[in-house]
């Protein structure tokens, strides 16, 4: 991500923050939504849903490294 760089240190620290607090929200909502007893769901949607929290987690967790990563390299 070439938009860290130009980031300031705090800002970037602040997008760090950011970024894990919506994976834990991503990761929790996974959760809260497939331990749902009561509910009855097609597979295929269950599926759909699973594969979409999968990809947006990786995402989160790609960008999360990549914050981790320029953090490092500035010595913070």
């Amino acid at each position: 991500m070439d938009e860290l760089s130009k980031l300031s240190d705090s800002e970037l620290k602040d997008k760090l923050a950011q970024l894990k607090e919506d994976l834990e929200d991503v990761e929790n909502e996974r959760s809260f939504i497939f331990k749902q007893s009561g509910m009855h769901v097609s597979s295929g949607k269950i599926v759909a849903q699973m594969e979409e929290f999968d990809a947006e987690s990786k995402k989160l967790k790609e960008c999360i490294n990549e914050c981790d990563e320029e953090i490092k390299n500035r010595g913070l």
